[in-house]
């Protein structure tokens, strides 16, 4: 029997996963991330494209056309069909400035595929969390149910000795009535968890490893130092780079590509003869001057964003911090001094009972303690959840 009991054991440890092999799974399988990847190869192609002439325009020209006779071509040297082929060539450094800045757009989706990746682990450590603090409340009520049902039997017992024994019987009933309740709640809220955690990691969850674990904090600045990770601000970095590309491109767009026409001209009964034309566009209404302007605004933009984001990056640190600092010290009042507190009072009610003291101050205490070890889980999974938003402000997965 104890070897089966071993076996069940063994084979149960091994399907619980941890937080981070849940994280791992998800990168690999979840289709909101498989989007961005498609997206950046496609980038690839279009950085490839970038460097590409424009595509030459190629035109067939019959001149002369004699309505009296359509169809004779030999009439005068004027008449000729003639076959033309034109094409652009950008300005120097135009197709470096326009590899410059695809790959600059490449960046940014690039960084959105970090900020996804990131927002999912923070969001399959918030779901797992959330799960282990469920998990822990049910075993919890499921334990002070027993309880009850202990203590409804004792008072019964007393019925025929003691007249507050009644009183005291319907007190226990409702206790056990709301804890109940409570279990009920828990369930149905697990249920829903466990449904978005096996969204989050494409894959059903049999159980997760982790405990409900904290430490102390670690000091504000090893969060600070590291707000220059975060994906989101470099976004902002990268978009500011796209800016400063599109900048170059509109600088240069103020020298007008050439282009070459070559022109084959066939003649009936004439000699035949070629034509080469060379020309550009005159950029005489200043617009590629105002495109220019309007590309430094846009950077200096760019420029302003990650600096407001970068501040209000730091900002937002400094306050989920202060949350995790004091989901700490709640924990540490709850642990060292509120449950040792009612348990010495919980002691000596047991004791007072044993000598035929009232009942229903038990019960009370009961509900007492029952109501801090919850919070006790709460605090607990809170930090852990506050953590967790931490480590996603500082870009770590």
């Amino acid at each position: 029997m104890r070897i089966m009991l071993f076996i069940l054991l063994a084979a149960g440890l091994v399907r619980a996963q941890s937080i981070h092999q849940l994280i791992d799974q998800s990168i690999k399988k979840h289709p909101s991330l498989q989007t961005i990847q498609y997206r950046l190869s496609a980038m690839d192609e279009r950085i490839e494209e970038s460097q590409n002439f424009s595509n030459p325009d190629l035109s067939l020209t019959i001149n002369d056309i004699q309505f009296d006779n359509p169809s004779d071509r030999s009439l005068e040297p004027m008449q000729y069909n003639a076959i033309n082929f034109q094409q652009k060539f950008p300005w120097f450094g135009k197709l470096d400035a326009r590899k410059t800045f695809t790959q600059a757009q490449r960046s940014v989706i690039m960084d959105s595929y970090e900020v996804a990746k990131l927002k999912l682990s923070e969001e399959i450590r918030m779901t797992a969390y959330t799960i282990k603090e469920l998990e822990a409340r049910i075993n919890i009520v499921n334990r002070y149910k027993a309880v009850a049902k202990q203590n409804i039997d004792l008072y019964t017992s007393y019925a025929s000795t003691e007249n507050k024994s009644h009183t005291n019987s319907m007190s226990a009933s409702l206790m056990l009535s709301k804890i109940k309740i409570r279990a009920e709640r828990y369930k149905m809220l697990l249920k829903s968890q466990k449904a978005k955690l096996k969204y989050l990691v494409q894959g059903k969850v049999s159980s997760i490893s982790d405990r409900l674990h904290i430490n102390r904090p670690k000091p504000l600045y090893d969060y600070l130092s590291k707000s220059q990770n975060n994906p989101n601000y470099n976004m902002k970095l990268s978009k500011k780079n796209v800016a400063d590309a599109n900048k170059a491109i509109q600088d240069l767009s103020i020298n007008p590509d050439p282009y070459v026409k070559v022109g084959y001209f066939n003649r009936s009964d004439y000699p035949d003869y070629a034509s080469v034309t060379v020309g550009f566009s005159l950029p005489l209404y200043g617009s590629e001057k105002l495109r220019s302007e309007a590309a430094r605004k846009e950077v200096l933009a760019a420029v302003s964003d990650s600096l407001d984001y970068k501040s209000s990056l730091e900002s937002e640190i400094d306050i989920i911090y202060a949350k995790l600092t004091e989901a700490y010290q709640i924990y540490n009042i709850i642990q060292n001094e509120s449950l040792p507190q009612l348990e010495h009072m919980f002691e000596l009610s047991q004791s007072s009972i044993q000598k035929g003291g009232d009942m229903f101050a038990y019960t009370n205490l009961l509900e007492q303690k029952l109501a801090l070890e919850e919070q006790r889980i709460s605090i607990k999974a809170e930090f852990l959840r506050t953590q967790a938003r931490l480590k996603s402000l500082i870009g770590e997965l």
